[in-house]
């Protein structure tokens, strides 16, 4: 029977659409240093609550799947400690196990939180800039 990697322990897809969770982040960060992006305040605030409600979620999930990493009751054969570790594996491998991702996944989530802050600020210096512009010209 041939043995899988890590890598194709079925958190590939995982780790692919965290990295096109990070791209859509970059971009939009992209579109607020370039002042092409704002959000009303609200509006933003509201969005920003949301991913970091989800940020947490995605936490504790993390620390959950932390404890998978022992696994016992499987033996003490060699084959036994060798599934076991693989079950370790899966849950922490410093990268792509369940929990490293779901800590990827928040911190992306906290980071799309940021962002929409940062939007939310645009618009707010947008609209001050208006108002003075508008009070300069009443002048």
């Amino acid at each position: 029977m041939a043995e899988q990697s890590a890598d194709a322990s079925g958190f590939v897809g995982a780790g692919a659409a965290l990295q096109s969770i990070r791209d859509e982040n970059s971009w939009i960060q992209q579109q607020i240093s370039g002042g092409g992006l704002s959000m009303e305040p609200q509006a933003a605030d509201n969005a920003a609550e949301v991913y970091r409600r989800e940020a947490e979620v995605a936490e504790r999930l993390s620390r959950e799947a932390d404890g998978l990493q022992q696994v016992s009751g499987l033996g003490d054969y060699l084959s036994g400690q060798q599934l076991a570790e693989k079950f370790g594996n899966k849950a922490r491998n410093g990268s792509t196990g369940a929990a490293d991702l779901l800590e990827q996944f928040a911190s992306e989530l906290y980071r799309k939180a940021d962002l929409f802050k940062q939007a939310k600020k645009n618009y707010q210096a947008t609209d001050e800039q208006a108002a003075d512009d508008l009070r300069r010209g009443a002048q």
